[in-house]
């Protein structure tokens, strides 16, 4: 499926992203075309999975934080019901969280001491 992707990026249009430097790194070297391929697919496959694992750690230790903390959970909760009211949180409202980034910041502080 990867191999697709880069095959159809290939034959329609250009864009600066991930993609293409790995795609750029690849054709760059002095690899063979399977080892190039090969390259390509274990690269993508990496970044997706270093992503999600850390995405996901990090969820669940905010989750794990908020359960053990009730009133950070009630604080947490009204923030987000006042800014999105009712409807789906986009990246503006972000913004405007406080109790959010606190919370977050929070989270990234017991990471990185972890």
């Amino acid at each position: 499926m990867i191999l697709q992707v880069v095959k159809e990026r290939k034959e329609t249009s250009f864009e600066k992203d991930l993609l293409q430097m790995v795609l750029e790194n690849a054709m760059g070297s002095n690899l063979s075309k399977e080892a190039i391929g090969s390259f390509i697919v274990d690269n993508c496959k990496n970044i997706y999975l270093a992503g999600y694992e850390t995405t996901a750690v990090t969820a669940t230790w905010c989750l794990m934080l908020l359960a053990s903390n009730p009133d950070w959970q009630d604080r947490v909760r009204a923030e987000v019901t006042e800014i999105c009211r009712g409807g789906i949180p986009d990246f503006s409202m972000l913004g405007k969280m406080k109790q959010v980034r606190m919370l977050l910041s929070e989270e990234v502080e017991n990471l990185k001491i972890k």
